[in-house]
Formats: structure tokens, sequence, C-alpha cells
């Protein structure tokens, strides 16, 4: 018996940690302990001990000028042992390739990750249209093809997740209004497929589609992207069929 205590309340601290970790992005490389607490929802004390922990295995480091605590360099240590990313981006690539080829669009392959978007991959169209996008950065959930996509699919409650996030106005096109977001979202459910018109670039639209495991499990979301004069209806009926033809490729390799 009270081994199967220990198994709980290690399972628990691991947890913990966890979340600690996903608290910090690119965005955000520092934060106290305060911040912490509220990012994952329990007491400072609880937050301290577990910083105190980790600060020891040099998971988490303290800057001694503002007390704030980062990142340490044992993650990079790890990272470079074992690249799940990488290995995720090299199966996917040459289907992502292959969606270039046929759509002669820019592909994207992104992941759900703190709340936003998370480009993993990026393989550039035959047209070399300049895009905001750089792997390894984020973007928000609310504005983009994709987001919409993991708000749909990423977690079951997508009403909870929108009422949870600031939908912050990026252009004159942005939905900003939740219930208007949560409408686009139930369409989104039906149809399997997302659109960013000119909602977080002007010129740009951006048509996604989620990647699921064999299980039917969230894995990712892939999208192509391209300026506004070339993305008609009758394209984006044609994008939208290279898209889930190469999420269907995809589920396979992933499960």
């Amino acid at each position: 018996m009270n081994n199967t205590n220990n198994k709980k309340i290690l399972n628990t601290s691991i947890e913990k940690a966890f979340k600690i970790l996903d608290c910090f992005s690119t965005d955000t490389i520092e934060l106290g302990v305060t911040e912490i607490a509220k990012k994952i929802g329990t007491n400072k004390s609880a937050v301290y001990r577990m910083l105190a922990t980790m600060e020891t295995l040099n998971v988490i480091q303290q800057n001694p000028e503002n007390e704030k605590y980062r990142l340490g360099l044992k993650l990079f240590e790890l990272s470079q042992k074992v690249s799940i990313h990488k290995n995720f981006i090299s199966k996917a690539r040459p289907f992502m390739e292959e969606l270039v080829k046929r759509a002669g669009e820019t592909a994207h392959l992104a992941i759900y990750k703190n709340r936003k978007v998370y480009f993993l991959d990026k393989v550039v169209g035959r047209h070399d249209l300049q895009i905001n996008s750089q792997i390894g950065t984020e973007k928000p959930l609310h504005c983009t093809g994709l987001g919409k996509v993991m708000l749909a699919f990423a977690e079951q409650d997508y009403k909870k997740n929108i009422e949870n996030i600031q939908l912050e106005t990026i252009t004159e096109n942005t939905i900003t209004d939740k219930k208007k977001l949560i409408t686009e979202i139930e369409n989104i459910k039906k149809t399997g497929f997302a659109l960013d018109l000119e909602e977080n670039e002007i010129g740009l639209v951006c048509v996604a589609v989620p990647v699921f495991s064999t299980k039917g499990k969230f894995i990712a979301a892939i999208s192509t992207s391209g300026p506004s004069a070339r993305f008609n209806k009758n394209e984006i009926k044609t994008y939208t069929g290279d898209l889930k033809q190469t999420a269907e490729e995809l589920k396979h390799i992933f499960s």
C-alpha cells in the first residue's frame, strides 16, 4: 500500500514539474513564483518547493538580479540527446514537400503548445512568397488557420479555451468577438478545415486541417498559405483536398 501511495505522489510531482516547464516560452523567458503559481493554479509554497528541487537539478535557474526563474541548461543537454521534434519533422518532411509540389504554395506543420501555435516546419512554395513565420516561433490561436484547427480539435472544451484566451486585434480582419469565433470553430469541427482570411497578415490567406493518429488523437495541424489573389473559392477547395490527403498520409506514420 505504501508503494502505491508513493507512486501516486511521484506521478503528481512529475506532472507539476512539467506544468511549470510549460509556463515558459520564447515570449516568456523568465517568471516569478507568483506568476507560475497563477499559471498552473496552485499555491506559491508548493511552487517554491518544486522550483527549489528543479534548480538543484539544473532544470530551472534563478536570475539573482530579479529572483525570477528561467529554463536551465539541463534541458538543453537532454535536447541534444533526444529530439522528438526533429524526428517528427524528418518523418513528415517528404509528405510536406509533396503537398507543396501539388499546391505550389508554402506549407506549415505546427503543434499545439502553451495554448499557442508552435511552428515545427515550413516548406516554401514555388512562388517564394515572403510569409511572416519562422520555425520554433509561436502564433496566437484565434487569428491563424492552424490555431483555429487547434481550438477545434486539440482539446475537448473549445468554448472554455476561447473564453480563456485574449482575442488581440492583429489586422482589421481578426475575429475578436468570442461568440463569432465559437460559431466559426463549430463550423470547423463539421467541415474539417479552417481558414485565415487575412486575419494574421494582410494579403495572406491560409487553409489548415488537423492531423490525427489512427486512434483519432489530435497530433498536429498542417496548412497551405498564399496571397489572397490566388486563394479564390475554387482554389481553396483544391487546397483543402490536398491538405486532407496529406493529413491522411501523416496519420499512419505518427500512430
